[in-house]
């Protein structure tokens, strides 16, 4: 058996997929593309398949990871191909590689955002978004879970914000990176932020494009 890491992208019209309509379609194209995943045992048996971090709906992601396992006899290069030759527009199969790290030591996510707005004047913008990141307190809204109920929580995005930049891109929009907090016990949206954004400055862009451009490691690694 064969531990696999699939790196692929999720742009265009793929981004108003959901994380569990992506499930169901990495599985089909696997089905299409003939290659032998291996399940899990048990009465209800599963394709052995993990996510890292699964990437909210309307987010573009360059450099997203699925793990499968599979039965040996399949290089890595026949996977990516007959994977590829079964994606649906807007997901590509950028690599195929064996797993050297869990996914579980993805800890931050590194995302783009661009913003289009006419209201105020592209380096004003830049300095009135560096200004509240600057704040000591830019509290925004978390709706989080304690036990099966659904609760709404505040926390204070300048703590958890790290890596920020911000410039105008030749194209005139305004642009932001920054490394946001992503692992399974807690994980900080960009569109928090893009909303804090807008409310602060009472804005209504255009339109916001935000791209997931790869996940990090707790030791500042990408994982690949």
């Amino acid at each position: 058996m064969q531990n696999l890491r699939i790196c692929f992208s999720k742009t265009d019209d793929a981004i108003y997929i959901s994380h569990l309509d992506l499930m169901r379609c990495m599985q089909r194209a696997i089905q299409r593309a003939n290659i032998p995943i291996c399940f899990t045992e048990g009465f209800n048996p599963r394709p052995v398949m993990n996510f890292a971090m699964p990437l909210s709906i309307f987010i573009e992601g360059q450099r997203e990871i699925m793990d499968i396992r599979i039965m040996d006899g399949l290089s890595h290069e026949d996977v990516k191909t007959r994977l590829q030759s079964a994606m649906p527009p807007g997901l590509n199969i950028i690599s195929v590689t064996d797993q050297k790290r869990k996914a579980s030591d993805v800890a931050f996510s590194k995302y783009k955002i661009e913003i289009s707005q006419d209201k105020m004047p592209k380096e004003t913008f830049n300095n009135a978004v560096l200004e509240l990141i600057q704040r000591p307190e830019l509290l925004a809204e978390k709706i989080g879970k304690q036990g099966k109920n659904k609760v709404v929580k505040y926390i204070n995005l300048t703590e958890h914000i790290k890596d920020f930049k911000n410039w105008t891109s030749n194209d005139g929009n305004n642009v932001i990176t920054l490394t946001l907090p992503s692992n399974t016990q807690f994980g900080v949206s960009p569109t928090l932020l893009t909303d804090k954004i807008c409310e602060e400055l009472k804005l209504e862009p255009e339109y916001i494009h935000i791209t997931r451009k790869c996940l990090i490691c707790e030791d500042g690694e990408e994982l690949v």
